[in-house]
């Protein structure tokens, strides 16, 4: 039985990739079943219409503006041809009286009024992100700012051009303007950055990256991915049962707590799994609307949408910004080469050892090292070795340290070693074991790895610099003494 499965399974996966190499080497195919998909999201938005000309979400600007984004002009074609074929359709299904010569032009119109301005916006868009190198975060507000404005003047030239064609009159504009951007505002808030990702399916070859690349995102769900959108999908139920059964607009503002699941699911989940999540609770709020006739409070839902879609598209941000705030602090506190500490790393953390010690009155010891002859090393066998040394030693140091000790590279061939709840005494047991361990170390054949040190223990008068300026005069005392030795002030 599981073999049949595993079978069938084998098989639809293999008519789905012939179909999807068929629709990438084919350019004639990709623009029908960019039509065709075209009027099908159109047609789902017509059907949540709940004044004329006006849904609760409008995805075929969703759509739009994620086609021009990714194809360009080549897609207006399609688009324009979508656009004259809905206009056939709405002429008839609202019954108005214009011969096919008006109604066409009423199409051409339409489908100017309506590309002209998501190209623009999709252009700026893609010229935003990909010339000017903008962070995620003021790409997220680029976005944000031309999806609105892209939406308001389609909403209006659209509108123009249907009172132009006598399809609509000029007193029903001021019922329909703000409605119809609003669900244009949805439409691309909510479903671009999804067909963004679709399309990129499609057309592999072109450079875009609006979804992939973003630092800090985990590639797959985590195994909480479907209790959250679970949770989403039931608070949509619960709040809008109970606005139904209420019949009060106040009951319909709870449907703003669905940004709460939402900012937890962008928080810990990737960009596709955000958008992706956010296009499935807004068909169900979209659905739940016609079907449980909440068309009177129908504006709260649609801002409602387009408030959640925005604030989840903000928290995006949130695991690339830990990712670069870990790449800085790793910058910052992580010496690149040896994986020590940084030296300013290390000064920071010494001086807060040391006054905690001297309040304490604990011991606190520094050692300070390094290595015998290492211009003689990199001279005579390149900076590759040397840089190589400087990483084994450090490696082989840190396995002899306790885990309070804190080793940092403070520059060239120098390192710290910074020892809490450490007297002279027990220093110098770690110096004489670091140097008995770094002599059997060999770098190449014939030449062995040594190091000189010094070490020095805190005065209740010490800060750092004069603690390290006694530790670095016991290591060039122990250098003058003939080196791979330890002196101690």
């Amino acid at each position: 039985m599981q073999k049949s499965v595993f079978s069938a399974n084998l098989a639809k996966a293999a008519v789905v990739r012939k179909v999807l190499a068929f629709l990438q080497s084919s350019a004639n195919a990709r623009a029908c079943m960019l039509l065709l998909c075209w009027l099908l999201v159109w047609f789902s938005g017509a059907l949540v219409e709940y004044t004329n000309h006006a849904s609760v979400w409008f995805p075929a600007a969703g759509l739009s503006f994620a086609v021009l984004f990714v194809v360009g002009l080549r897609a207006t074609p399609v688009i324009m041809l979508g656009a004259i074929l809905v206009t056939l359709f709405t002429s008839n299904h609202y019954q108005i009286q214009l011969n096919f010569k008006q109604v066409l032009l009423s199409g051409v119109l339409f489908g100017f009024a309506h590309i002209v301005p998501y190209y623009m916006g999709s252009r700026l868009l893609r010229w935003f992100t990909q010339s000017k190198k903008l962070t995620l975060l003021l790409s997220i507000i680029s976005f944000l700012v031309i999806a609105t404005i892209s939406s308001l003047v389609a909403t209006l030239l659209v509108l123009m051009s249907l009172i132009y064609t006598d399809m609509m009159t000029v007193q029903e504009f001021s019922t329909a303007w703000l409605p119809f951007w609003i669900g244009d505002m949805a439409g691309i808030i909510v479903l671009s950055p999804l067909f963004f990702s679709v399309l990129h399916i499609l057309y592999p070859k072109k450079p875009f990256h609006i979804l992939h690349h973003i630092e800090g995102q985990t590639p797959f769900p985590t195994p909480q991915f479907k209790l959250k959108v679970l949770i989403a999908l039931s608070l949509v139920v619960l709040t809008m049962t109970v606005a139904n059964y209420s019949q009060s607009i106040d009951s319909s503002f709870m449907i703003f707590f669905l940004v709460l699941p939402h900012m937890w699911i962008a928080c810990t989940e990737n960009a596709f799994l955000n958008v992706l999540s956010l296009a499935l609770t807004s068909l169900l709020i979209v659905f739940l609307v016609d079907k449980l006739g909440l068309m009177d409070f129908v504006m709260v839902y649609q801002y409602a949408i387009n408030v959640v879609a925005s604030n989840a598209l903000f928290a995006i941000a949130v695991p690339a910004l830990t990712a670069h705030n870990h790449q800085l602090k790793n910058k910052v506190f992580v010496d690149n080469l040896t994986q020590t500490a940084s030296r300013e790393y290390l000064t920071q953390r010494a001086m807060v050892e040391i006054r905690h010690a001297q309040w304490e009155k604990n011991d606190l010891c520094l050692l300070v090292y390094d290595i015998d002859h290492f211009k003689n090393i990199n001279d005579s066998h390149g900076h590759n070795v040397g840089d190589q040394a400087l990483k084994e030693l450090s490696e082989k140091v840190k396995q002899l340290l306790r885990p309070d000790d804190l080793l940092g590279r403070f520059g060239g061939d120098e390192f710290i070693v910074l020892l809490p709840n450490t007297n002279s005494q027990m220093a110098m047991m770690v110096g004489n074991r670091l140097l008995e361990q770094i002599n059997d170390m060999q770098l190449i054949a014939g030449e062995q790895l040594s190091i000189s040190i010094g070490i020095t223990q805190l005065n209740q008068d010490d800060d750092f610099e004069s603690l390290f300026k006694r530790a670095d005069k016991a290591l060039y005392e122990a250098k003058r003494a003939g080196r791979n030795s330890i002196c101690q002030q």
